[in-house]
């Protein structure tokens, strides 16, 4: 029998359900990103993707619970590890990445707060990538409130963005928003390398195939010519 999200939670706290693992770690592949950011490390699972998927890349994070560095070894996996809340740290520091995951993080944040952080973020970027849980209730972690899920997200939420791409399944959603600094990858052709290469979207047990994944493009026509695609 397949776990249900709240009891993998439960069991796997701080974490994040496996649906788009396999599709995350393959678009970074494709990325190459020589630096990358991770927005609430939690335990470490996007920084070790990002160990993984782009081995060179040199990784940043951000947590915001002291007793996770020390749990999961975090500076062990993040040369440069920002112990802060990222809704003051985006107002303090400076700083620009190719990448930026934020995986089952912005749903922490209150909806003001996270626009506010996703639209300071697009200009430090080349790439934004959410993965969000929309319907899974959460309350505190033991003695932790910053665990509990504050604000619902999903590709509604994102037409303020001119250019961006979503998939979504078992109450999880995928979010890749091209930012404003250059790549040598378009969104167009990262799409379509997905869409073509049958990539598994996975059951919350992170094994059971639900059906390859499906990138949705979102592209609002403006008439400027200096956007970078």
């Amino acid at each position: 029998m397949l776990q249900s999200p709240r009891d993998f939670k439960r069991q796997r706290m701080p974490g994040s359900l496996p649906v788009f693992d396999t599709v995350l770690e393959t678009l970074i592949g494709w990325m190459a990103p020589d630096t990358a950011l991770d927005v609430g490390t939690g335990s470490g699972k996007f920084g070790h993707m990002l160990q993984r998927a782009a081995p060179g890349c040199d990784r940043s994070g951000i947590e915001i619970e002291a007793s996770y560095i020390e749990r999961f070894a975090l500076r062990e996996l993040y040369p440069t590890l920002h112990h802060a809340d990222v809704t003051r740290w985006w107002r303090e520091t400076e700083g620009t990445y190719d990448l930026v995951v934020m995986g089952d993080c912005i749903e922490h944040l209150p909806k003001s707060e996270g626009l506010d952080l996703l639209n300071a973020l697009v200009y430090r970027c080349a790439w934004l990538v959410l993965v969000v849980p929309e319907f899974i209730v959460q309350g505190a972690v033991g003695d932790m409130p910053s665990e509990r899920h504050v604000s619902v997200w999903s590709e509604r939420d994102l037409h303020w963005h001119d250019l961006w791409a979503w998939d979504n399944c078992r109450a999880m959603g995928l979010m890749v928003l091209r930012g404003y600094l250059p790549s040598t990858l378009s969104l167009a052709e990262l799409v379509q390398r997905c869409n073509a290469g049958v990539l598994p979207v996975h059951d919350f047990d992170g094994l059971t195939l639900v059906r390859p994944a499906r990138l949705r493009l979102v592209e609002h026509a403006r008439e400027v010519s200096y956007r970078r695609a």
